[in-house]
């Protein structure tokens, strides 16, 4: 990389704005806002949470062309182990810029003497896939986005399965009429959320957000209670699936987490809680639907494509195992 014509230098709060930009220039279906990315960075943020972040700048204009990331996942932590992110505008591709940021990457790396860094490189970007694959990293499983057109999916009764769970005394409710700003709703809801992502597959073991992290999602731009659907056995709360506003796509909303506690699996709770989800966004006027899947989640894929969801983008997920005693040796 030139360094009489880019500066490397730690992020800075004017960032966000660029760096929401060039994260959307990449990855077009999942543009991010400002506002968005500062809340991500900020609601679940924790001492125990290592979160490094580096640009670049172009001298000339200013303008921020790359950015790198070194985080711990607040839902998978494990001290010795987080992941890495390269992001380098198309146009300063191929000048030494990514390289730079990898070397930066591994000397921190080594100043943390961690063991094992994860990445994810989109499966349509034959170059990402080779640079990832230079500097290390062995893919382990893949994740992927998919979408579905409701300008085009067919409306979705409620079926024989939905009918039998409401004469067996399973009800279903939203975010917003149980009490959304209600603590001991929200301590309810937390609590099904933290038992229902335990068998949720994911890179790296499984951690619970504590209850402050996970109220400062709820209230996080996008947030919407009457989008959040809950099955209720009584006073508990079984099963739930959330929808999310993207500011930056007004017309593609985003299904979040959807999961059940075990006891309840296999009935058709959770088909049941996308269906309201589609359902509801087809009301409200919303062209599409996205949501993500880890490969090793058929289940849910299953309730995903009845539904009419199809693959859009595809991501390796990516694994390096290093040596924290000395610095990891550059891959040629």
């Amino acid at each position: 990389m030139d360094l009489e014509k880019y500066l490397v230098r730690p992020f800075e709060e004017s960032d966000y704005g660029p760096v929401a930009r060039l994260s959307s220039l990449l990855n077009p279906e999942t543009p991010s806002t400002e506002e968005e990315e500062r809340h991500w960075d900020r609601a679940f943020a924790a001492p125990h949470l290592l979160n490094e972040k580096w640009t670049v700048e172009e001298r000339a204009s200013g303008e921020v062309i790359a950015e790198a990331v070194m985080a711990h996942s607040p839902f998978s932590y494990e001290p010795t182990r987080l992941w890495v992110h390269v992001l380098v505008h198309p146009a300063h591709q191929g000048r030494g810029v990514g390289r730079t940021l990898c070397t930066l990457l591994e000397n921190e790396a080594k100043e943390h003497r961690l063991t094992t860094i994860w990445t994810s490189a989109r499966k349509d970007s034959p170059r990402s896939i080779e640079f990832a694959r230079r500097w290390g990293f062995e893919e382990v499983r893949s994740a992927w986005m998919s979408t579905l057109d409701l300008s085009q999916a067919p409306v979705l009764p409620p079926s024989d399965r939905a009918a039998k769970l409401l004469g067996e005394g399973i009800r279903f409710s939203t975010f917003a009429a149980e009490g959304a700003r209600d603590d001991g709703v929200r301590r309810r809801v937390f609590d099904l959320l933290s038992e229902a992502g335990k068998d949720a597959p994911r890179v790296g073991p499984y951690t619970p957000i504590s209850f402050e992290q996970f109220e400062g999602h709820q209230d996080r731009p996008g947030s919407m209670p009457e989008g959040f659907f809950l099955a209720c056995d009584g006073e508990s709360y079984v099963g739930m699936t959330d929808l999310e506003v993207s500011r930056a796509r007004p017309d593609a909303w985003m299904v979040g987490f959807t999961g059940t506690r075990a006891a309840y699996r296999g009935r058709g709770i959770a088909s049941e809680l996308k269906r309201r989800a589609v359902e509801f966004s087809r009301e409200q006027g919303i062209r599409y639907l996205r949501t993500f899947n880890d490969s090793l989640n058929l289940r849910m894929w299953a309730i995903n494509e009845r539904l009419g969801f199809r693959r859009t983008v595809e991501w390796s997920q990516r694994e390096r195992q290093l040596t924290p005693s000395r610095a990891p040796a550059r891959t040629p």
